[in-house]
This record gives C-alpha cells, structure tokens and sequence, in this order.
C-alpha cells in the first residue's frame, strides 16, 4: 500500500520505527493522541488499531464521531445554528455554475462540525496540551518519524509555537498528492491544506476555535484550518506525514460524499456487485441545490397537471415533475425521499435537492382525485409503494391494511393533504377556483410577469374536473366505514367542497 516503507529513507527511519511507543517521536511530540470515528465503523477502527500500532504510536484513544442521523444534528438546524441555503455557504451566490458543487451543508457535514466541536471542548477543558486528532482512515507514510524529529527541533527552536499557552495548529496530513514524496525537502509554511486526516493543536487552540465559533457556516475543517486561525496560529508540515483511505483511493467508503474512486477500488479488488451499488449511491446523492420560489404540491398527477397548466396561463414556468425557470409542481415532493417515482430530470428526484422560497397545496374536489389514486395504485405499483411507505412512516397509517381501494384512495389523498398542511403551505387554492387566485398569489410576490397581467385564455372558475377514470358511485360512498367517511368530511370542509352524492352532497 502507498504508506509502506520509502526504500530510499529505509536505514535512516529503521532505528526510529523499531523505537519503544514511550521513547518515539509521537511520544515525544504529543500528550495525546485522539482517532475520531463513528462507534459503528468496526472497519475502520480496526484498521486504525493495525495501522498505528505498525506506524509505531504510542497509546491512543477513539472518540466518538456523531452520527449524521444523530437528534443533534436536527437540534443544530432547528436552532439556527447552521447556515442554510441560500446562498451557498462557499461562495455566497445561489449558483456558481459549477454542476457538482456542493452548495449546502449536508447532515454528515453538520454531524462533523458537531463532532469536532466536541472534541475542540474535550481538549480544552482536558489537561494535555498538544493533542495529535486523526481520522480513522488515516494513512501514515513511512517517512513520517523523520518529518517529526526535524519538526521537533523546529519546535525546541522556537520558530513552531507548538507549546503548552499557545495558540498553535499543525496541518501534519492531507488528501494524497504529489507532495506527498519522503525525498521532499522539510519545511513549515503558513500555506492552507484541509488536514482533518493528520492535525496536531495545542489546549489554547482548542479553546480559541471554541471562543471564535460563530455557528456552523462551513465545513469543520475549513473553519478549523482556514476560517478560525489567526497569523502565527497555524503552521502546514512539508512533507505531510499522512493522507486519507477514503476520499484519495477509496480502499473505504466515505462518510461525507460517497466516491466513484470507491467503485474503481471495488472493481479493482473484484467486487463488482458492490462497485455498482456505490455507484448507484453516488447517483443518488444530493450534494448540490438548486433554488427556485415555488414548490407546488398536488395530492395526485392529475391535479399537478391542471396547476402546472394555471401557472403557464400566467406565464411562469413551473415544471411539472421537472425543475422549471420559477419552481416545480409535484405530488411525490410533498416529502424528504430519495426517489420521487415520477420525476422527469435530476433535480426532481429529491426535494433534497431543492431549496424554495414558497410551498403550494393545490387540491381539487375528493371524487375525481380519489378516482385518479386508485387508478394509479393500479397502473403505478411505485407510484402506490412510494405514498404508502411515506404515509406510514409521517403518520403510522398502513394504507395495505385498509380493506376497500375507495377507502384506501380516501386515505392516501387526506393523509397528503395533511402531510402538507403540516408544512404551512404560503397558500392553498381550488383547481376549480380558475386562475385567478395563482395570478393574485403571484403579482403579491412580484413573479407576475407584465404581459401576463392579462390572460387571453382563463380557466374558467368553477369549471368541473372529470378525469378519464370512473368516478365512484353513490353506492360506493355510502358503503364506506364510519372513519373514512370522517376523512370525507374532513377534506370537504377544510377546502370547502361538498359532500359526494350519497353522503348529504
């Protein structure tokens, strides 16, 4: 592997790698050495605890990284503690162009802010004063023990402030690249390197990136390397001393953004099947967000279709299931999922991929949007399994359970509807109602174009819906049970419809 011995420093670095742990340079150099990694990553600690021990460590402990799953997480976002998109959080505009920036702070970012802002409270409040962090995919190079004993006469030298009472960090190892190279001259520079992987800081440090956190506007290891450091503070190591297994060859997967370098070792090593799962996964992954005003929820296709329609009469470009100039129109983006099953492009596959100004709810009269569910619980089986699945898991309603497809249709359009109104749509209108209360909602907001102020072809309001389904009968309303009947009720009246014919309509 690329950390092995350098034959070229073999003779010289033999003596120190055969070292005792107590007498070694890290011993030497560092009162305490941390690996952060998450409590169920068996793999990588266990490569952690092979690797140091080989590299000649001395002791050293794991300290458990949060989750992005972690309540924490959802704490940080609900308490404004993290900077939310718009802007993006790197370069402050709503898009750069770049396709595959990443715009927004993933969970997994923000579990690892939270993690090593743990740690940075760990280490002051602790009584070691230079304290070495690397990650548990670190990848020590063999020439390391030489860097560190012409770092440590640096040091003894008073050029690297890395004493007890100072403010100092040390950026010992980053992403491999050409400067990782044992026949590199040694040097320290003031030069900024991401060194998350391999960082030494002293106990002041540690409590200055407390005393200068000002919430989670970037990424832990911009603000801890670049963002947070005063002059004189930070000092980069040349030749760096290690680099990383996930990110740079993907001999493990990465815990922030999965990596097509992943796929290529898998294939490398013979493991196809898992190669095209993580390529899979890396397709799916919502790294980058576009921002439009408007996300508009309809309770089935249908209805979408004759909001996208209002909207264009007005000239605004809402795309149905896809992005548009102004927003996108969908039922599936009601909810957090990774796979909206009718999505036309990309960005229409997830809502975590979008960010907007306002949510609409559409809805229309329950007897031809009932009707549309079940025919497309019959013709869609993932249209079906996708709401079935986000119906139970928002709400813990088991629509399989529910005996008749009227029944289940009932079901699946009121428990939409209230999924969204938990959501505190900015407006909520009729289908039937025509356009003029899209228009109004959109001139109040300034998104009515000029010529649209006058539309030559309205809808008309009031206009009945008579989708290419059959509508249920009298029969089949009144045969329906007491609780979904109150579910009938209950959408007729907080969007004021009335009752189908059989039920007092």
């Amino acid at each position: 592997m690329f950390w092995c011995r350098d034959d070229s420093f073999a003779e010289d670095i033999d003596g120190v790698m055969k070292s005792t742990a107590d007498t070694g340079p890290w011993a030497s150099l560092f009162d305490r050495i941390v690996v952060v990694s998450l409590g169920r990553s068996t793999d990588r600690r266990g490569h952690a605890v092979a690797h140091l021990r080989e590299c000649g460590l001395p002791r050293f402990e794991f300290f458990d990284a949060t989750p992005e799953d972690d309540p924490a997480v959802a704490q940080a976002c609900g308490a404004g503690d993290v900077r939310m998109y718009p802007p993006c959080f790197r370069c402050g505009q709503l898009d750069c162009g770049k396709p595959d920036c990443n715009n927004f702070l993933i969970p997994a970012q923000i579990a690892t802010f939270i993690t090593y802002r743990r740690l940075w409270r760990d280490i002051a409040a602790g009584t070691a004063e230079r304290v070495l962090v690397l990650e548990d995919d670190v990848a020590v190079h063999a020439y390391a023990p030489r860097v560190l004993m012409r770092l440590a006469r640096e040091i003894s030298a008073g050029r690297v402030p890395f004493v007890a009472g100072a403010r100092c960090l040390l950026r010992l190892g980053w992403a491999l690249g050409k400067e990782h190279r044992g026949d590199e001259p040694f040097r320290v520079r003031e030069d900024v390197r991401m060194s998350n992987p391999c960082h030494a800081l002293t106990r002041s440090y540690a409590q200055a990136l407390i005393d200068r956190d000002r919430g989670i506007v970037h990424t832990a290891d911009v603000y801890q390397h670049q963002l947070a450091p005063r002059p004189g503070e930070a000092w980069t190591v040349f030749p760096p001393l290690a680099s990383d297994m996930s990110w740079s060859v993907g001999s493990f997967d990465s815990t922030i953004h999965p990596k097509a370098v992943r796929s290529t070792w898998l294939r490398a090593h013979g493991d196809g099947v898992a190669a095209k799962k993580n390529e899979e996964r890396v397709a799916r992954h919502v790294k980058k967000k576009q921002f439009r005003p408007l996300l508009v929820i309809g309770p089935v296709g249908d209805v979408v279709h004759r909001v996208v329609d209002a909207f264009r009469r007005c000239g605004v470009d809402v795309g149905r299931e896809r992005l548009g100039t102004a927003g996108v129109a969908s039922w599936a983006l009601a909810v957090e999922a990774d796979h909206n099953p009718d999505a036309r492009d990309e960005w229409a596959l997830s809502r975590r991929a979008l960010a907007w100004q306002w949510m609409l709810l559409g809805v229309s009269d329950i007897a031809p949007t009932v009707a549309t569910v079940m025919h497309d619980s019959t013709a869609s089986g993932a249209s079906y399994a996708f709401r079935r699945d986000q119906v139970d898991r928002l709400l813990g309603i088991d629509l399989d359970a529910i005996r008749t497809p009227l029944a289940r249709a009932v079901w699946s359009v009121t428990s939409w509807c209230r999924i969204v109104l938990d959501q505190a749509p900015a407006s909520v209108w009729r289908v039937e109602d025509g356009d003029a209360p899209v228009r109004e909602f959109l001139a109040g907001r300034g998104l009515l174009p000029d010529a649209a102020s006058v539309v030559p072809h309205e809808a008309m309001a009031g206009e009945a819906w008579s989708p290419a389904v059959p509508l249920p009968t009298a029969a089949d309303w009144a045969a329906l049970d007491d609780r979904t009947l109150q579910e009938v009720r209950w959408y007729a009246d907080r969007f004021g419809y009335t009752l189908p014919t059989g039920l007092g309509g």
